[in-house]
């Protein structure tokens, strides 16, 4: 069997530095001092992968009208994923074909950018900026959209949302990568931008969460003033902040308010998070609200690679490993000598953990039994520019229950 020789240093490492998240449904955040992992008697005896359709999930009740209720107008934005199992660990599967997103809302001067640049540094992640976007249009020689977009802007008129999706869609599909995780800033900022997005992207895209940073007024006028000392922005001023903050309050805190009870019938999660705080301590919180997304992802391609395991198809394994791991054999030999090539769905997996060694890199470890017999199995995985790919791979035996023969 291969043996990676450098395992038990990256396993350190892991041990050392890795943000620990506790599994619950919906792979629900827990303090960092612990790991995502099963932790009830019945998780313990789970097999594999118990898979449920989200459409099967107790609809939110309809409204006094005959027609559906907000929430269930907009439940169609999380994309048709499937919540699944993984020795105790609960994830969510969303289909290839969708981008997965990550609305990011907050008030003028909460932090957000900050946040925003300090996940892309760490994550495998894309920022994306609707104004931003509308912007660079307007630059672009030919564009059918660039004059009327112009002409909004100098306007002062909001520009249909229709083309700003058009332009979010365009470059979710254009960014180099893949398994990547898209930042959608300042998006929705009313129940216009929702119902744009409803309307138009869950063929495109799954909301895998909502991250809210909330801060209060007399924090928010603080921090405006001090950037107003170098910003060189017209708008950093209190009279611009107070009436943006109102603007905020009005238009897009309801829709931060609906966003929390689709998350409350959905797979997707809101994280509020207190930015009135340093911003250190606010990078733990986004740190633990961006791990449980990533998790998803991961654990997704670890159930894809024991499928190609059971099946003993060498060219899906293949794909799913690092180059460095085929450098001295071909797929086939690899899979034959370090892999338990048996039938995946007679196996029990059990007392799964999930940590992060950065943003980038992750580890999964579980146990496996089958024929009376029980192995400790780590997989670590590390993200490349064609996705999620496992590094490293690890086995040893546990004791072999007495009561088997």
């Amino acid at each position: 069997m291969r043996v990676v020789s450098i395992l038990f240093s990256t396993m350190m490492l892991a041990r050392r530095n890795s943000f620990f998240l506790r599994a619950y449904a919906f792979a629900t955040i827990a303090p960092p001092s612990s790991s995502i992992e099963a932790s009830s008697p019945a998780a313990h005896s789970s097999r594999l992968f118990a898979s449920t359709d989200l459409s099967e999930r107790t609809s939110p009740s309809k409204s006094s009208s005959d027609g559906p209720s907000l929430v269930e107008r907009y439940l169609s934005i999380t994309g048709p994923s499937k919540l699944k199992s993984f020795g105790g660990l609960s994830y969510v599967e969303t289909p290839e074909a969708l981008q997965r997103v990550v609305f990011v809302l907050g008030g003028p001067g909460s932090g957000k950018g900050t946040q925003s640049d300090l996940i892309l540094k760490n994550y495998p992640c894309v920022h994306l900026s609707a104004g931003q976007l509308l912007r660079e249009e307007t630059e672009k020689e030919g564009s059918p959209h660039g004059q009327m977009i112009e002409e909004c802007l100098v306007a002062g008129r909001i520009v249909p949302v229709e083309i700003s999706l058009a332009l979010l869609e365009q470059a979710m599909r254009e960014a180099p990568g893949k398994s990547l995780v898209f930042l959608i800033d300042g998006f929705p900022r009313n129940y216009d931008n929702l119902d744009g997005w409803t309307a138009r992207m869950p063929k495109v895209a799954s909301v895998s969460g909502v991250l809210h940073y909330d801060c209060p007024l007399e924090v928010l006028e603080k921090r405006i003033l001090e950037r107003a000392k170098d910003s060189g922005r017209s708008d950093d001023n209190l009279e611009s902040l107070r009436k943006r903050f109102k603007t905020f309050n009005a238009d897009t805190m309801p829709v931060v308010n609906i966003l929390g009870k689709v998350a409350e019938a959905s797979c997707m999660k809101l994280f509020e998070i207190a930015a009135n705080r340093p911003i250190e301590t606010v990078w733990e919180d986004t740190q633990e609200a961006l791990n449980s997304v990533i998790a998803n992802d991961v654990l997704a391609e670890n159930w894809k690679l024991l499928e190609a395991v059971s099946a003993r198809n060498a060219e899906k394994y293949a794909k799913l490993c690092s180059e460095e791991m085929m450098a001295d054999c071909s797929p086939t030999e690899l899979l034959e000598a370090q892999e338990l090539c048996e039938d995946i769905q007679s196996n029990c997996i059990s007392k799964a953990e999930l940590s992060f060694v950065s943003g980038t890199k992750v580890v999964v470890s579980y146990e496996r039994s089958f024929g009376g017999s029980t192995f400790k199995e780590t997989r670590i995985w590390s993200h490349t520019v064609d996705g999620w790919k496992m590094v490293h791979f690890f086995r040893s035996p546990l004791e072999k229950d007495p009561k088997v023969q």
